[in-house]
């Protein structure tokens, strides 16, 4: 009875386990569920001067170096603009995972005015792409000759 018991035990443990690992790995971040989406996030943070807002929508794609530093250049270079009329005009990119946000900011500092944000989707949602490097897979060697 006692070994019953202990194979029961540890066969819920296991499969608790089991449970935490599959759960942890579905906690990355949640992007938006459209370009339109993620663009108008974007342009709200960078109204508040939110850089911690503006990483939260940065792609997670660990290819990418430098979001810390680009969102605080983003917000930097809008300080002290007004956003009453701002307005984002999205167009598409290469297919249907990338998308480019115009952004034009009626009053302001001269980089935030007409700037151009580009907007990545993954398997996760849309994100604006913040930083450098090359977001998505690596090409094969087929595709490098």
């Amino acid at each position: 009875m006692k070994v019953l018991l202990a194979a029961g035990c540890a066969v819920v443990v296991l499969g608790a386990a089991t449970a935490i690992v599959v759960l942890n790995a579905n906690d990355g971040p949640s992007g938006a569920k459209t370009s339109q989406e993620a663009a108008d996030g974007a342009l709200r943070a960078l109204s508040a001067q939110d850089e911690t807002g503006l990483l939260k929508l940065a792609n997670p794609d660990p290819k990418l170096n430098g979001r810390e530093a680009a969102a605080h250049k983003l917000v930097d270079d809008c300080k002290g603009s007004s956003f009453d009329g701002a307005k984002v005009d999205l167009r598409g990119g290469f297919g249907p995972e990338i998308a480019w946000g115009d952004v034009s900011v009626p009053r302001g500092k001269s980089p935030c005015r007409q700037l151009t944000l580009e907007f990545t989707r993954t398997e996760s949602g849309w994100f604006i792409s913040l930083g450098a490097g090359s977001p998505g897979p690596e090409p094969t060697a087929a595709t490098n000759r």
